[in-house]
């Protein structure tokens, strides 16, 4: 892994902790609960952007997705 590569072998001092507390950050429970939540979050919520990402989308199917987004993130919300 490159953190670990800057970790050992870093120019500076600075560089080396800082790649050290980088490395700390990423491998606790509160950042992978987070990445592991805003890739559900992105999921979700993926077909409604590619949609509103199209020039040639009518606003009733916009408003179905913006629907069917809302009701699954409010499950998820629910359910955990």
């Amino acid at each position: 892994m490159s953190l670990n590569f800057v970790e050992e072998n870093g120019i500076s001092s600075n560089q080396r902790v800082e790649a050290c507390h980088l490395l700390k950050s990423m491998q606790s429970f509160e950042f992978n609960f987070n990445l592991h939540l805003i890739r559900h979050v992105l999921g979700i919520t993926n077909e409604l952007s590619q949609t509103l990402q199209r020039s040639d989308q009518d606003i009733v199917n916009v408003i179905t997705l913006v629907r069917v987004c809302k009701k699954r993130l409010q499950s998820m919300r629910n359910d955990g």
